[in-house]
């Protein structure tokens, strides 16, 4: 019998193909009716630092006393978790790779996996991928989180790239045989998300020569922040929040260091910057496919507690000029944290193919959805 978070969101009567898979790793376990591959490496520079503690928290069914392995162990090391269907995965199978948040400086270290949102994912076919990236230095308050001082937002994206490559390979000895890649991203993962689709078809912004490989269908923003130059987002008091009081501006160091640049560099050279690395000015009408997903609480209306409610209309107002589809939902009441579990099965049906868009919804009630 599946358990329950397969059971509620199956989405289709896809039949599954169970595949050899000679090339594929052992699985670690199988759980809750999911095979679980953990550490799967990517990338040349493999494990950077030294083992986190894991996590300590408990997430959709899935929890520290049933869960055989450490989350986010490898804090900034190139390694993926991947899940799958015990039944086996289609031939068209949808590929999920999934950004965690943190403000780019920190893994959640004491959640398990988000199986709120990944186990309507897999009930519907799809497999599931999430990835370390390399992680900024220990400027927010949490001092237990190691990490090289120089990351910046170019080596995540790099980082990501070389992911991407290997949730291709993995997803095709899967049996899966042309991947529908979709790129999910939460928080700063999400803010990562978008600048690697939209880096896609806009290449000569960043500059990079990312490989995009296999390519991206579809790019999946929870609560991500879009504009980092907007005058509200640098002014509102939200960001000693976002940035965990590290002083009083976004020029500080976290977002320097992030950019490119010293500690003590002028303000007049962090903003160019900063909307350089905002997801809102990389949109053209060769953007691929959006779903955005944003909340509002009761206590402040014009954000999520965290990212202001501006970033997401300024994200799909620049999709809409430029003609790219777009399919965005507003939870409400939803904080930060909220608007992953809330929404899980709305941007489940959105993620998965078969789904009409949407366009932009308002919703309420006690669980944030009609």
């Amino acid at each position: 019998m599946l358990p329950c978070f397969l059971a509620v969101f199956c989405l289709s009567a896809t039949v599954f193909i169970v595949t050899a898979a000679a090339a594929l790793p052992p699985v670690t376990l199988v759980h809750h009716g999911v095979r679980c591959w953990h550490d799967v490496a990517y990338g040349e520079r493999g494990d950077l630092l030294d083992e986190g503690e894991g996590f300590t928290g408990k997430h959709g069914g899935w929890s520290s006393s049933d869960q055989p392995w450490k989350w986010c162990r490898h804090r900034s090391g190139q390694f993926l978790d991947v899940f799958a269907s015990e039944r086996g995965v289609a031939t068209n199978a949808t590929v999920v790779l999934y950004l965690h948040g943190g403000s780019w400086s920190q893994c959640y270290d004491k959640d398990a996996p988000p199986f709120d949102l990944f186990g309507p994912l897999i009930a519907g076919g799809a497999v599931v991928g999430t990835a370390n990236y390399i992680l900024q230095s220990d400027v927010t308050v949490n001092r237990s989180t190691p990490a090289r001082k120089e990351a910046t937002f170019a080596e995540m994206l790099r980082d990501i790239d070389a992911a991407v490559a290997q949730m291709g390979t993995f997803a095709r000895a899967l049996g899966v045989a042309e991947p529908r890649l979709v790129i999910m991203g939460e928080s700063a993962g999400g803010h990562l998300a978008l600048l690697y689709a939209y880096d896609q078809d806009n290449p000569e912004k960043l500059g990079l020569g990312l490989k995009h490989a296999p390519r991206v269908a579809k790019v999946v923003d929870i609560v991500g922040p879009t504009a980092f130059a907007e005058e509200d987002f640098i002014n509102s008091m939200t960001l000693n929040l976002i940035f965990f009081k590290i002083r009083n501006s976004i020029f500080d160091r976290l977002m320097r260091r992030l950019v490119g640049l010293p500690d003590d560099a002028p303000e007049d050279e962090v903003l160019p910057l900063l909307s350089k690395w905002s997801p809102v000015d990389l949109v053209c009408p060769q953007s691929i496919p959006t779903v955005l997903a944003y909340g509002k609480t009761k206590k402040r209306v014009d954000s999520d507690g965290l990212v202001l409610v501006s970033q997401f209309t300024l994200l799909e107002r620049k999709l809409a000029e430029a003609g790219v589809p777009c399919a965005a939902r507003m939870f409400f009441p939803a904080n930060h944290v909220e608007v992953r579990g809330k929404g899980a099965k709305w941007i489940t049906e959105q993620t998965l193919p078969g789904v009409a868009n949407a366009g932009t919804v308002e919703t309420g009630g006690s669980n944030g959805q009609k």
